[in-house]
């Protein structure tokens, strides 16, 4: 099977995935208790009988729910993820404004874990039982079994009320004049360095463990053992025959790490008031804002799809023989 007709045919098991993917959403967040005309009004259980069955035949909320569904699909595939109940605003528009700050959370911490998650791993894998492959492996243990939205408290009490030296939340600092577009930059990074800090202890923590594992898996196999009695050097035989093999698993696993990294993102967003989708999504969630939730579901669904899409490629790129299973 060529590479093309590969790709092809994962696309194929991709859009039906969606289609389901896309009604178990519509019709659980349809489903989830609350009324949105009585929050939008504001007068809970006080509400016009009247002027709530006005707000739902406005909010098409009168009609069946399988036709609810029908009319949104047709206007999704026309790029419209409808209005926001809230006030009228086009959900993707909403989205935009809101997605660049969540992808700059997970692409910082998702470039720097996987840095410094291949490196320790290969390290204690090739220092095996050492006090280095000890050290690392304890710390690694730590930073999967802490809490994120814990760790990111225990870091705003202490870098950023008792040192003082990040701010504890938000994305930029207002009211202030920024004297050339750098320094607005670099004023924003200093609001980045938290949140991507407990992302990148999380994570890194899951990397390692998976690259320590799959190295040590590699370093016991034949090729290796025949590369050595070869007279290959070891840094040969180590980055270029098993660190190659060792990261097959790490390629599939970073595609799953999206779903991963926006649920933890969710969490994090609300400690460090970090404005993005998991910000976002929360308190559209509140307000039972059925069009915002779910299109922010189906924006969050696409990206983990894409990711998992673009891991199966780079699979196949790394080890042709998968193309033949």
């Amino acid at each position: 099977m060529t590479l093309r007709t590969y790709i092809i045919r994962r696309i194929l098991v991709v859009i039906p995935i969606f289609l389901l993917i896309s009604i178990i959403i519509f019709f659980m967040v349809h489903a989830a208790p609350g009324d949105p005309a009585r929050i939008l009004v504001g007068e809970r259980g006080r509400l016009d009988e009247e002027v709530r069955q006005d707000f739902i035949k406005r909010l098409g909320l009168d009609k069946p729910i399988y036709v609810q569904y029908i009319i949104w699909l047709g206007r999704l595939l026309q790029g419209n993820l409808g209005f926001s109940f809230q006030n009228n605003e086009p959900v993707l528009e909403a989205i935009s404004q809101r997605v660049q700050l969540t992808l700059e959370l997970m692409v910082a911490a998702e470039i720097i874990s996987v840095i410094i998650g291949v490196i320790l791993g290969v390290i204690a894998a090739v220092k095996h039982y050492s006090v280095l492959d000890g050290l690392t492996s304890l710390l690694a243990l730590i930073g999967y079994s802490l809490p994120n939205f814990w760790l990111g408290m225990m870091l705003i009490l202490f870098f950023g009320l008792q040192l003082g030296w990040f701010p504890t939340g938000g994305t930029q600092t207002l009211g202030i004049p920024f004297p050339t577009p750098l320094h607005a930059i670099v004023d924003h990074l200093r609001y980045l360095v938290l949140p991507v800090t407990v992302l990148v202890l999380v994570w890194t923590a899951y990397l390692f463990r998976m690259v320590r594992t799959s190295m040590l898996e590699v370093l016991g196999q034949d090729y290796i053992i025949t590369a050595r009695a070869k007279g290959l050097r070891e840094r040969v035989v180590i980055y270029k025959h098993a660190l190659r093999n060792a990261l097959l698993p790490v390629i599939t696993y970073e595609g799953y790490s999206v779903g991963y990294f926006f649920a933890g993102a969710v969490v994090i967003e609300y400690v460090f008031n970090w404005f993005g989708l998991g910000h976002f999504i929360v308190e559209m969630t509140v307000a039972r804002d059925y069009p915002c939730v779910i299109g922010i579901a189906i924006v969050i669904a696409v990206m983990v799809l894409l990711a998992n899409l673009v891991a199966d490629i780079s699979y196949a790129l790394a080890d042709p023989r998968i193309r033949y299973d």
